[in-house]
């Protein structure tokens, strides 16, 4: 055989020169990520149901890692950490969600809400208009864009309107149904006002909508068994389980993926995995700290101002919970609280001229106190060390991701994209370091 052949027969075996043998692992191991990658996009997208409770535990789990290491520097034992860390986890979890519970509207208060959001959004909306009185024409806004305002208003009341079963339930509640309080004859008299476009409601009626609601009520029930015993079987058994898992594991996934990286990249993957996995605990327990801040200076706000203290925890947390998507957080405290002071009657402000009137414009002004705080203090000092990004790049990812994942996207979409920026920019600067490219 000539010099520099690719390969030479040996007995039975050929034997490839050093060059071919290097060539043809590059070509496998590309294959072998590629199918890989292929197959993890696959099995993410069927299992897209349960992404978000196993993504949620991995979360509290990297919050937790740096308790767990606290634990055994000061002398106490790894299995007995991880049992104290999973232990306070799971408390912690059913008192939450059973003061989520307790501050939830039920299904009475929701009826009295939404009903009582209508009828103020319309009365509102007429004053605005000037269309006070039953002769009136309207001011000038309302003479050059009436026409388009009232389809948006018949838009708004068609969704808000109570339905059949929903009207039959709050007559049912007027009455104290399952021994809660009877609504407010000043309530009942909005949802009369809201109902007035339609026809009365006579008994003949009343006997139908209750056929209805007795069928419709059924229908739900079983057609919700399944979802219901699913939902909590993800967010009870696979969110804990992901969490101790993740605290139990010493290395051996990190060892895995290790192993199966060539040895001339090993300390490449090795510091590209580190420093990834360390953006990504910064990452999350900044957010977790601005967020939390960032929920109780709403709770503290919206209470100088007068709202209850029910509606004000409702508010902050589901605006502190959103500020790890940038601008959600802000939009979700002004449209909340703007539609609870557009049904508030009274205020208990500690301001004295904040009234009922103009409690929307101290929402407002709430929320741009809460926006400079969370942009000149908590960023700063608290997300300070995560990784940055473009507001361009994240308004992309917000969308892709909730395109893809739905709300599981939208909550991921922001973590995901600092993984794979971190990853990338890590991977080719140790490249670089090590003269591989």
């Amino acid at each position: 055989m000539e010099r520099g052949a690719p390969a030479r027969r040996h007995g039975h075996a050929i034997i490839l020169n050093p060059s071919t043998h290097r060539q043809t692992r590059r070509v496998v191991f590309a294959i072998t990520a590629i199918v890989s990658v292929l197959a993890a996009a696959f099995f993410l997208w069927s299992l897209r149901s349960i992404i978000l409770p196993c993504i949620i535990g991995t979360f509290v789990a990297y919050i937790c890692f740096p308790l767990l290491k606290l634990f055994t520097r000061i002398g106490i034992p790894r299995p007995a950490g991880i049992l104290l860390l999973f232990g306070a986890f799971f408390l912690a979890a059913m008192v939450i969600a059973n003061q989520i519970g307790k501050i939830i509207p039920d299904e009475r208060e929701e009826l009295v809400l939404r009903t009582r959001f209508q009828y103020k959004l319309n009365e509102r909306y007429h004053h605005f208009m000037g269309l006070t009185g039953p002769e009136d024409t309207g001011n000038i806004v309302y003479k050059y864009f009436g026409n388009d305002l009232d389809r948006i208003m018949y838009g708004v009341n068609a969704f808000l309107r109570l339905n059949k079963v929903e009207r039959i339930l709050f007559l049912k509640y007027r009455e104290g149904y399952q021994n809660k309080p009877r609504i407010k004859d000043k309530y009942y008299e909005y949802f009369l006002k809201n109902t007035e476009p339609e026809q009365n409601l006579d008994n003949d009626r009343i006997a139908d909508l209750k056929k209805d609601k007795k069928r419709t009520t059924g229908d739900l029930q079983e057609t919700s068994h399944i979802s219901i015993v699913m939902g909590v079987f993800k967010l009870w058994i696979i969110l804990p389980l992901v969490f101790l898992f993740l605290l139990i594991d010493d290395g051996q996934i990190k060892r895995f993926f290790l192993s199966l990286v060539p040895n001339r990249y090993f300390e490449v993957s090795l510091a590209v995995f580190d420093k990834v996995n360390k953006a990504i605990g910064n990452y999350l327990r900044g957010i977790l700290i601005e967020s939390s801040l960032v929920g109780i200076s709403y709770i503290i706000l919206l209470i100088v101002i007068g709202f209850e203290l029910k509606f004000a925890i409702i508010i902050g947390v589901l605006a502190g919970i959103a500020t790890a998507i940038p601008l959600v957080g802000p939009a979700i405290a002004l449209v909340v609280g703007s539609s609870y002071a557009l049904i508030a009657e009274n205020t208990a402000s500690l301001l004295p001229f904040i009234t009922p009137n103009n409690l929307i414009v101290a929402v407002a002004v709430c929320v741009l106190i809460v926006m400079i705080l969370d942009s000149v203090v908590y960023q700063p000092f608290v997300v300070g060390g995560a990784v940055r990004l473009h507001p361009l790049v994240v308004f992309i990812g917000i969308i892709a991701g909730s395109m893809l994942f739905g709300f599981a996207g939208l909550i991921l979409a922001i973590p995901a994209i600092v993984v794979v920026k971190e990853f990338i920019s890590t991977l080719f600067r140790e490249l670089n370091d090590y003269y591989i490219i």
